[in-house]
């Protein structure tokens, strides 16, 4: 939390310097939403002012209107994240990552598994190389029952991807998956949910004490 204020307090410089690179900005609302999230929830108010302010300022900045998005879907408000994430789509139709967030909203608020498959078929064929949308077509695999599927999204993925967290954690997911589906398998039994499986990928991946 100590780095996270200081990196608040450096960005905030930053922008007083030029008020009008978008980067900054939106790394400090992050960094300020992440604090909302963990130690001040009053901040909250605070990011939506500023959300809204980054929207008016950088109209035609992708990443703005991505990172809009990406918090009214934490707050689980999935209508207006949406209307975001396509935004983002639209002033940047190259970057496939904001129409995988669109396919993880019609999982999140419709259960809409095949819309959500086509978003991510569509997504991967424009770009075969992004680690979020296999990651994410490998979780829609699992709710299908499609083992070996999400088993080859999530090795792919893991050929991807650029940090050591990320690779924790979907090495824990892909080693969840192959666990379930031979058990499955040889013992006939109902498979464990996408919810089990991720506290699965959490508790692999949590420092041990």
């Amino acid at each position: 939390i100590e780095g996270l204020e200081q990196a608040i307090k450096d960005l905030n410089k930053c922008i007083s310097l030029d008020e009008e690179f978008a980067a900054p900005w939106t790394q400090l609302v992050y960094g300020q939403y992440q604090m909302a999230r963990t130690m001040s929830p009053s901040l909250l108010d605070e990011v939506f002012r500023n959300l809204g302010k980054m929207q008016e300022k950088f109209a035609n900045v992708a990443d703005v209107f991505a990172l809009y998005g990406q918090v009214l879907q934490d707050q689980r408000q999935f209508s207006a994240a949406e209307e975001k994430f396509q935004e983002a789509q639209r002033l940047s139709p190259d970057n496939v990552t904001y129409k995988a967030h669109v396919a993880t909203l019609k999982m999140m608020a419709e259960n809409n598994f095949d819309a959500a498959l086509v978003l991510l078929n569509e997504a991967h064929d424009k770009d075969p190389k992004c680690d979020f949308v296999l990651e994410n077509l490998g979780m829609i695999y699992i709710q299908k029952q499609m083992y070996p599927e999400a088993l080859e999204c999530f090795k792919k993925a893991l050929e991807l991807v650029k940090t050591e967290a990320e690779a924790a954690h979907l090495s824990a997911l892909y080693i969840g998956i192959q666990c379930q589906w031979e058990v499955c398998d040889e013992y006939n039994v109902k498979p464990v949910s996408l919810a089990d499986l991720q506290d699965f990928s959490q508790m692999m991946t949590a420092p041990q004490g």
